[in-house]
């Protein structure tokens, strides 16, 4: 069962503006699984005019989701303004980036508490500094929400859940992908307790829960090899960040601390030169009813008027 997590807001807003200054090549894993979860777009019959990309980090998924969507309004929205700044120097000149905060606009309608000027809807993308679990958005306001590996860096993922409820509009559609609770088991152990995985049937309930139909999901082992220990250790921090945890050790560790890592990591070095590490990745989708289910557990009900059988009088009298 997902649960609240020990994570620390400000440590995971520092790590997302570091990884930003990383070398773009280090985000392998994240373009790989972000390429694979566009292929199954072409599977399913959706034509959205509105898409929020839920932690999109430097965005990089935003170009071939605007290709595919050129009509739609593509909102990127992150922790860290100066990923979003990453984004917004390498897409449409354009492009806005705002930050939540008390002082309302609105975009076509849908953002509301941001400050900045918003453009209207479509056209450039527009990336908002915000947290996830408290979207700047409007109920039933996006067509597709779109998020790529960002599940382990959600505080509470059952809120963030609710909030993808909230915001998408019926017969919207969910499509996202997570790092699943197999990931890194060899290199770390099952209880090394640096960061938390969630189980794709917990995800699954979850979604049911907050009021999400039909989910499809399934799980793959992705088995990559390095070369040299210093590119796996590289990558781990684009993709995953470092320790968030509330209770984390504050002082540095040292040389000699980073020296045991990479010792560790030799020690496992295979038959054929390379040093294996298996990721289980998590991709999913799941639809928004047509009748959306409203937050207190009710539904809204359609009153349709009976038609006036011939020769008698309506029960209420038309409006003049």
């Amino acid at each position: 069962m997902l649960k609240p997590s020990d994570l620390d807001p400000k440590s995971l807003r520092l790590q997302a503006t570091r990884r930003a200054r990383s070398v773009l090549e280090r985000d392998f894993i994240a373009r790989e699984v972000e390429q694979r979860m566009a292929e199954r777009l072409d599977l399913i019959r959706h034509v959205p005019t509105t898409i929020a990309d839920i932690g999109c980090g430097r965005a990089a998924g935003q170009p071939a989701l605007s290709a595919r969507y050129a009509q739609a309004t593509y909102l990127g929205f992150d922790l860290s303004a100066a990923a979003l700044r990453h984004a917004q120097h390498a897409s449409a000149p354009a492009s806005m980036l705002a930050r939540a905060g008390r002082w309302l606009s609105q975009a076509g309608g849908v953002l509301t508490g941001l400050r900045g000027a918003v453009p209207a809807a479509g056209g450039a993308p527009i990336f908002v500094a915000a947290d996830t679990h408290k979207l700047p958005l409007r109920n039933s306001s996006v067509d597709l929400i779109w998020s790529n590996l960002a599940w382990h860096g959600f505080v509470d993922p059952l809120a963030v859940v609710a909030e993808w409820h909230r915001v998408v509009r019926p017969e919207g559609l969910l499509m996202f992908s997570a790092f699943g609770v197999d990931s890194l088991r060899d290199l770390l152990g099952p209880q090394s307790g640096l960061v938390s995985f969630p189980d794709m049937h917990d995800i699954g309930d979850a979604l049911v829960h907050a009021g999400f139909a039909e989910p499809v999901m399934d799980a793959e082992r992705m088995n990559l090899g390095y070369r040299r220990a210093e590119d796996l250790i590289a990558e781990l921090r684009a993709a995953l960040g470092g320790n968030a945890l509330a209770g984390r050790r504050r002082s540095l560790l040292g040389r000699a601390v980073y020296r045991r890592w990479i010792d560790a990591l030799e020690s496992r070095r295979s038959a054929d030169g390379l040093i294996p590490v298996v990721f289980e990745i998590i991709q999913g989708h799941a639809w928004c009813p047509s009748r959306k289910r409203l937050p207190e557990g009710m539904s809204p009900v359609t009153f349709t008027p009976r038609a006036v059988r011939p020769g008698t009088a309506p029960i209420l009298p038309p409006r003049e």
